[in-house]
């Protein structure tokens, strides 16, 4: 599409998501763009979102303001099920889209959205916050030039202590704990964050296996919410992947990566991020080398092997002068399409091995990519 000239003008579509505060003050922080309108049926959210960005207008009903407002783009925070109608909606109105992850709560509403955003020419970006980690264009770097070989093993631990402890508002709960809204459970809301990832440094993913369960951590779920999942996936090179997803961690968030190659391992964790490998990787100069003679290991360590540690950096969330935010709107001045994590065939790609995983665990087989 065209590059964009001039301010750019938001709508708020949705607030029931609690990430809107955060992605909205990360684009009222940005020069040249405004918010100045939004659209929710709960009349607490829109007088808050007025209050706090100084919204000109706020409507019930979001049809109504695409219809009166003259707008550049709208940032949708809705429930996931909502979101392919108000995509197809801005489509019509030829107005831009920066939405909440996951892209929907089906593959088939996917869809919907993927085919109006190529048919209209709009641009769309899902947000995958964690896509915005200063270190995840390093990470996939190392992997791509084969810091550590070809990769055989992806695995991926996420979860919280579960929505309501977690602290998530009731509006964002209501709809978190409806299957048909949210597409699911833990699954949908917390592992979407590693597939992403996973999809775009190791490419592909063509077969699922999955289990999910409700074990009990939080009795406020409906029976058909699960609270813990676990994924097997196999990628189109022949690597394999794990990730397990849950609400109802004790203590600190486990968000841990780890890739696993021929000739040594990168992961992210407690201890930050390291990279261990027997090659001679080309590793970013502010990596710092460790004494491996401090690390003691199980077993002879291989000839060769060498570790770095990332610098510790403050990680951008998703709020006030966000990089997720001025990538969007960079993309919007500029007319270049959203790609990689953030891109709408990517969201599409998430969204379909969500969708495999789930149809896994119901009927206790693998499930071949592509869908039918």
């Amino acid at each position: 599409m065209a590059a964009t000239a001039g301010r750019i003008r938001f709508g708020i579509i949705g607030m029931t998501s609690d990430h809107v505060w955060a992605m909205g003050d990360g684009l009222a922080a940005l020069p040249g763009v405004e918010l100045v309108a939004g659209a929710e049926p709960i009349a607490a959210l829109r007088e808050r979102a007025r209050e706090r960005w100084g919204l000109q207008r706020t409507y019930e009903d979001y049809q109504t303001m695409l219809d009166r407002e003259e707008l550049t783009a709208v940032l949708v925070c809705a429930d996931n099920a909502a979101k392919a109608d108000i995509a197809e909606a801005a489509a019509r109105h030829r107005v831009h889209v920066y939405q909440d992850k996951p892209m929907a709560a089906t593959l088939a509403q996917a869809d919907r959205i993927l085919r109006a955003v190529e048919e209209s020419g709009i641009t769309l970006m899902v947000a995958y916050h964690s896509a915005f980690n200063p270190l995840y264009e390093q990470v996939r770097q190392l992997l791509r030039t084969g810091a550590i070989g070809p990769v055989f093993l992806a695995r991926g631990v996420t979860g919280h202590a579960g929505p309501v402890e977690f602290g998530c508002s009731p509006y964002f709960c209501e709809w978190l704990f409806d299957r048909q809204r949210n597409g699911g459970g833990a699954f949908v809301d917390e592992a979407c964050y590693l597939i992403d990832g996973f999809l775009d440094y190791l490419g592909l993913v063509v077969e699922v296996s999955a289990f999910t369960a409700q074990i009990g951590h939080r009795a406020y779920l409906p029976p058909d919410v699960e609270d813990n999942a676990v994924a097997i996936l196999r990628f189109a090179s022949g690597a394999l992947g794990v990730i397990d997803a849950k609400w109802g961690q004790i203590g600190p968030p486990p968000v841990r990566t780890s890739y696993h190659g021929r000739f040594g391992t990168l992961s992210t964790g407690p201890a930050g991020t390291e990279l261990f490998s027997t090659a001679d990787p080309a590793v970013p100069t502010d990596w710092e080398p460790l004494n491996l003679a401090d690390r003691p290991g199980v077993g002879r360590q291989p000839p060769g092997l060498r570790g770095w540690r990332a610098p510790t950096a403050a990680v951008p969330n998703a709020g006030s002068r966000g990089l997720e935010q001025r990538h969007f709107v960079d993309c919007l001045r500029t007319g270049r399409p959203v790609t990689d994590p953030a891109s709408p065939r990517l969201a599409r790609a998430v969204q379909e091995v969500i969708e495999a995983a789930y149809r896994s665990a119901e009927s206790g087989r693998s499930i071949k990519l592509p869908l039918a």
